[in-house]
Parts: structure tokens; sequence; C-alpha cells
């Protein structure tokens, strides 16, 4: 009966498995000390390995060509590897704060069509201090439309919203709206844009 019981349990467990977060993602979150919200009504996708951008987590709809990929970037290496630098002479390090803006400029510049090639920088929008800090606990945050290279699209996708927030001292993350529909994007988006908080 014991073992009957024990069985139960761990068939329950394992249905309830594929809602969890991979590992990986779940250890990015936790070191740059953010939040994770599923959006209902999408379901986990698969991660499309590419030169432009990484990204560690993807959810789409089941019924359109949409989906949201997640990028997490802690800081805590990097603040390290600041600390250690700045106890050498000859060596000097930016402070990781102030990465984020060319970091975001340079990732838009990856995925978008002929940017690396032509250096055109997609137009960025900051947000404002006040709602960045309310909405997203953050300390910095920017959004550009991108219409979107092969390699970071693939056959499905053209356009992507990008979405970057920063918090000092703890980390970025990005959220990448990609779509094969450029009016929709901006309607589809709504739902999964505070998936993710700095705690």
């Amino acid at each position: 009966m014991k073992f009957i019981v024990s069985g139960f349990a761990l068939l329950f467990l394992l249905s309830f498995k594929s809602d969890k977060l991979p590992k990986d993602f779940s250890e990015l979150l936790t070191r740059a000390k953010i939040t994770f919200i599923r959006t209902e009504g999408m379901v986990e996708t698969k991660c499309i390995e590419n030169r432009q951008m990484n990204y560690e987590y993807a959810l789409k709809l089941k019924d359109k060509n949409f989906e949201v990929r997640y990028a997490i970037r802690p800081m805590d290496v990097r603040l390290n590897e600041y600390d250690e630098t700045k106890k050498k002479k000859n060596e000097m390090m930016i402070h990781p704060n102030n990465w984020s803006q060319p970091l975001f400029q340079t990732t838009l510049l990856n995925i978008g069509i002929g940017g690396s090639e032509t250096g055109n920088l997609p137009n960025i929008t900051y947000f404002d201090s006040t709602a960045v800090r309310h909405e997203f606990n953050a300390d910095w945050g920017a959004t550009a439309f991108v219409n979107l290279g092969p390699e970071f699209g693939g056959n499905t996708y053209k356009y992507c919203i990008a979405v970057t927030i920063h918090k000092d001292f703890v980390g970025d993350a990005y959220f990448f709206y990609v779509s094969d529909n450029k009016d929709d994007i901006g309607r589809l988006m709504e739902k999964p844009f505070h998936s993710l908080k700095f705690k």
C-alpha cells in the first residue's frame, strides 16, 4: 500500500514538471533578483541557437506567430571582475552599471537586418525613470522596433519589439517580442509586458 501511495505521489509531481521553469533560466532569475510571471495562454517553445543574441527561455501563443524570448544577464560575475581589476595598477574597466546602454545598442544592431554592416541604429525610446521604477523596479529601461535579420528571426518572424530593463549592481533583462505581423505585435505584447520584474 505504501508503494502505491508513493507511486501516485511521484506521478502527481511529474505531471506538473512541465510547468516548472528550466533550471538554467531559473538560476539566472535568482542571480539577477528577478521575478517571472508566466503569461496565460502562452506555451513554452524551443530556444533557437543563433550568433546574434542568445536567450534562455521563450513562450509562444498557440494560435499566432508571436513569441516572447527572454534573456537574463546577472551582474554578479562582472562586478567581481571589476573589483579584481581595481586592485591591479595597469588595468582599467568600465563599471558594469554603465554597460547597459551600449550592450542594448549592440544587440539591436546584431538582430536587425543589416544592422551590424551598416551601423544604422533603430530609434530607441527610453522609459521614464519614475515609470520604469514603478513598473519593473528598475533603474533604467528602453525599447526599440527592429526588422529582424534571418538568423534571429528564422523563417517565421520578421519583426521585433525589444525591451531591456536594468537595475544597478544587480543585472539586466531583455524581452524580445517577435512576430510575422507588424500590426499585431504592439497589441500582443501587452499581456506579457510585465512578466519580468526586479525584486
